[in-house]
């Protein structure tokens, strides 16, 4: 199924419509976008080789063809030798190259070197590369003495720029290892007919080979889907092979969940129609036609409803109301001269680092007495899971977390993540994942693992950094860090992660940064006074607090309005 889906990838290659900016370092870039499964009206083809083209134009030819999908690629061939068309196999992986460095030609060789930007793999998943990419094209002349290339590469060369304006981000959907909520996982596919049945192919096809520890699967692998049809009413049609049948009601309700959620992410969808063996599938409240909706329990973001923003004024713990931030609510809870704090989605508990980040304290909201959960050294600030767990770590490293549940401290493996200092954390809304800001000599790194729970035991592994584009040379470039998501108006968007940097002319900004750091976006403020601290989560503002205790809100790209003076931190509940 991987070759057959990627296939499916490769074969949508059409031109996005709006505007994409191509950096010339870093992750790749996106400002503006369609949504998936959007028509721009565009269609660019490739060009057959010209009779006595050069050398050094049949490579950029070939470059150009094989970057737009063609059936079996009949276009890209031509610029290849016989033997060597018979052999290449494009659909075996995509190579995404930096732009502005062009083919050089060298006698009978035609030189590709450049960055290498990442790699798109048979799921459609995307990961950061950082090495140098080097093909020689060798040509040789065919039998009408045409320059041919000999030597194509494996799979498909693509630069930055047709990634990115050919390829849009899905968010793929899995339920986690509990079975109660979605995790999304982004990837890669093109416009076009084939889109929503390879976003379709991509859930059957499973997680990555990363995030799956972390994730529940239904024990059928046979489930195969040929095609997704789309009727006039935006009803998307999804029939699946009867292997379906042995699935569990449980199985088959998750995987109509993470399909459903899946696929009403494509902008011309209206609702989802799932079949196994021709039999239609009802969801949990009787309907065949889906949507999102149905499955709102399963958000990861479903408490953004209660996710108030907390802070520390005047020595004491106090909720900020929606209307108008400046104007505080005591909250009472047994805590003296919290530093930081951390508050439970269901508003129940208060965790707070107390006695110079010495003392973690876990308070009740309400009349009844805190207890001490830890104590030691360096105490960051302390998280809640969206399952109650609180989470806890020291400035020592990843190995330092504890995690207390239901009475029980459990000491969480770190032991597969780099053994370095430990700036900040932040688990994602699903739980399944942790961003970290590690100090690396003089600089930070700033990553994301995964979260694997069995029985009692829990282990971070699958350590992924981002590429940020954070200043060098600086003391504590990244800060501070948080979830966020792309559109504040979706709650099915992919996690995103904001970072809180230091520049190196000493101003400090938000950097929104994909969780497999295909993309990176600025987005402010250039000139405010020293930040230090960020509140984000999905769907709420982002909020970041200066030195002086000034509390910016986040409006818009670069635009950072002040909504609150005279605190001493700032957490959002959940």
């Amino acid at each position: 199924m991987p070759n057959r889906l990627l296939a499916l990838v490769v074969a949508v290659l059409l031109a996005l419509g709006g505007c994409a900016t191509v950096p010339t370092s870093g992750p790749i870039e996106h400002h503006t976008q369609q949504v998936p499964g959007t028509d721009s009206g565009v269609s660019v083809h490739p060009l057959p080789p010209a009779t006595g083209a050069s050398q050094l134009l049949v490579v950029e030819g070939f470059l150009h063809a094989m970057s737009i999908h063609q059936p079996n690629y009949a276009v890209a061939r031509q610029y290849l030798t016989e033997t060597a068309s018979a052999l290449w196999h494009p659909e075996s992986g995509v190579q995404v190259y930096a732009d502005g460095k062009p083919p050089e030609e060298f006698g009978q060789t035609v030189m590709l070197i450049t960055p290498l930007v990442g790699r798109l793999d048979s799921l459609g998943s995307f990961a950061t590369a950082s090495e140098q990419l080097r093909h020689d094209f060798e040509l040789v002349r065919d039998a009408n003495n045409q320059w041919r290339i000999s030597n194509p590469p494996d799979g498909l060369l693509v630069s930055r720029y047709l990634f990115s304006t050919n390829f849009t981000p899905v968010t793929v959907h899995f339920m986690d290892a509990s079975g109660s909520v979605l995790v999304p996982e982004q990837r890669y596919f093109a416009n076009g007919d084939q889109a929503l049945t390879a976003a379709v192919q991509a859930v059957l096809s499973g997680p990555s080979e990363r995030l799956a520890p972390a994730l529940r699967r239904a024990s059928v692998s046979e489930l195969d889907v040929d095609n997704v049809s789309l009727d006039e009413r935006g009803v998307a049609m999804v029939e699946l092979g009867s292997d379906g049948l042995r699935l569990t009601t449980e199985e088959r309700q998750n995987l109509l969940a993470e399909i459903v959620n899946t696929v009403v992410g494509f902008a011309q969808v209206t609702a989802v129609q799932v079949s196994i063996g021709g039999l239609a599938i009802a969801g949990e409240f009787g309907g065949t036609e889906l949507d999102g909706d149905d499955f709102t329990r399963m958000s990861p973001d479903n408490v953004t409803a209660q996710r108030s923003l907390f802070a520390i004024a005047e020595g004491r713990v106090v909720a900020l109301r929606e209307a108008n931030w400046a104007d505080f609510s005591p909250v009472e809870a047994d805590l003296t001269r919290p530093e930081l704090i951390a508050v439970r989605s269901d508003l129940a508990e208060v965790a707070a680092i107390t006695d110079s980040a010495t003392r973690l304290v876990l308070a009740p909201v309400g009349a009844a007495k805190s207890r001490t959960v830890r104590t030691g050294t360096g105490l960051l600030r302390p998280d809640f899971a969206r399952n109650g767990e609180l989470w806890s770590a020291t400035a020592s490293g990843p190995g330092s977390f504890r995690v207390f549940r239901d009475g029980l401290t459990i000491r969480v493996d770190g032991s597969e993540l780099p053994k370095r200092p430990l700036v900040a954390s932040k688990l994602s809304p699903d739980g399944t994942r942790i961003a970290l800001v590690l100090r690396n000599g003089t600089r930070t790194e700033v990553g994301v693992a995964v979260v694997v729970r069995t029985d009692d035991q829990i282990r971070l592994t699958g350590w992924r950094p981002l590429e940020v584009n954070l200043s060098t040379g600086t003391d504590g470039a990244a800060l501070d860090l948080g979830w966020a998501s792309r559109s504040t108006s979706t709650k099915w968007s992919p996690a995103e992660v904001a970072v809180l940097q230091r520049l190196e002319t000493g101003d400090t900004s938000v950097v929104r940064v994909s969780e497999d750091g295909a993309t990176a976006t600025d987005i402010g403020p250039t000139k405010a006074a020293s930040l230090i601290k960020l509140a984000v989560v999905p769907g709420r503002p982002a909020v970041a607090l200066t030195d002086s205790g000034a509390g910016y809100r986040f409006e818009s790209e670069f635009n950072w309005a002040l909504a609150v003076t005279a605190v001493d931190d700032l957490a959002y509940s959940g």
